[in-house]
């Protein structure tokens, strides 16, 4: 099914009229959704204070804009209201860990969301982001939360997978369709299989078991170490031939 996306950037976003907007789309076009950004930094929050008189989660519920068809990015600096009204709504919050840390934003409190019960799935910001890979935004994830100490959420390398696969199909509604391998589901799925002698090659040769290979993956793994990819069973790129061995 097709899928829709009305995305107000933050230097708009302050405009009544264009969440008003927003919310007619919403409203007029079925299927669609809405993403963008909240609490990324203290500076927008302060700014969208200053405008409508409320927290920046608040902003776009008065327009009818959180809802299970709404994502929202990085998320950083959350209110405790906030994150209960984003589970109340069944909203769901984009991770973007590697764009958090190049901007210095903060480090995501993945533990509140997780309290509050709002759902969180991996992603990545095409302005601040440093890539695409979810293998590289899943390691910085991992940091981030060792860096939070008794305040983060560990993250194992399962639980990598499960937010850069289930989660994202759970926040984007195809839930029952892709994320996993369960029958019945799309196949749409990447093979890692990497050059010889490379770290990732290396690491996975030496790798205990299946969860430690899992982890490996992430910790070394790229986007050149992706072999095939897979689209509703469908090949969509060829071997690159530099990477046949």
């Amino acid at each position: 099914r097709a899928r829709y996306a009305v995305t107000p950037r933050f230097s708009l976003s302050c405009s009544d009229p264009l969440l008003a907007a927003c919310a007619d789309v919403l409203r007029a076009v079925p299927g669609a959704m809405l993403t963008s950004h909240v609490n990324e930094n203290t500076r927008e929050i302060e700014t969208v204070e200053a405008l409508f008189g409320c927290d920046y989660v608040t902003s776009y519920d008065r327009h009818g804009l959180v809802g299970p068809g709404t994502v929202l990015a990085h998320n950083v600096h959350p209110t405790d209201p906030e994150l209960a009204l984003l589970a109340a709504r069944g909203a769901a919050v984009a991770h973007c860990p590697s764009s958090n840390a190049a901007l210095g934003s903060g480090l995501f409190p993945l533990a509140r969301h997780r309290a509050h019960g709002v759902r969180v799935a991996m992603g990545s910001d095409v302005g601040a982001g440093t890539g695409f890979s979810l293998l590289k935004e899943g390691l910085s994830a991992y940091v981030a939360q060792q860096l939070l100490g008794d305040a983060g959420h560990p993250l194992t390398p399962t639980h990598l997978l499960h937010l850069a696969t289930v989660a994202g199909a759970e926040a984007l509604g195809l839930g029952a369709s892709v994320g996993d391998f369960s029958v019945g589901r799309r196949f749409d799925a990447q093979w890692i299989k990497p050059a010889a002698s490379t770290p990732l090659d290396v690491g996975l040769t030496h790798a205990a078991d299946a969860g430690d290979a899992l982890a490996k993956m992430f910790a070394l793994g790229t986007p050149a170490d992706v072999r095939s990819v897979w689209i509703e069973g469908e090949l969509v790129n060829a071997p690159d031939p530099h990477l046949v061995g």
